[in-house]
């Protein structure tokens, strides 16, 4: 059987984490963690296919800052990304792409929504 992709899950809230790591978990390995700074201390020990990553935590640095310094670290910067926000705004969608995240997702997310929208991340 072949090795399935392993997925970088960042949420503050534990049932955001716990919810997410369902849908995930029939095709994916998934880590999860709280903090952004957390998130990135996980993605540099490498081997993550992608990483799902909250805009907000409590504290700390924002989603915004984890993938601009994502993007600024040669070994992860061609990770592909993906927002788990609650905002949803008409211009949110482009303001957090161009931030350079690759895809966009606002919550409440449905398992289906997420599966497709990870598959698409994938490809």
């Amino acid at each position: 059987m072949p090795d399935r992709p392993l997925l970088l899950v960042a949420d503050d809230y534990p049932e955001n984490r716990k919810l997410f790591e369902i849908y995930l978990s029939r095709a994916y390995d998934v880590v999860s963690v709280a903090t952004a700074e957390e998130a990135y201390e996980r993605l540099g020990e490498g081997g993550f296919a992608a990483a799902l990553l909250d805009i907000n935590y409590q504290g700390g640095m924002t989603g915004v800052d984890l993938v601009r310094k994502i993007r600024e670290t040669p070994e992860l910067a061609s990770l592909p990304t993906m927002t788990l926000t609650a905002h949803a705004g008409r211009s949110d969608r482009q303001l957090y792409i161009d931030a350079g995240f690759d895809v966009y997702l606002s919550k409440p997310v449905m398992r289906k929504e997420m599966l497709a929208a990870v598959e698409d991340l994938l490809a």
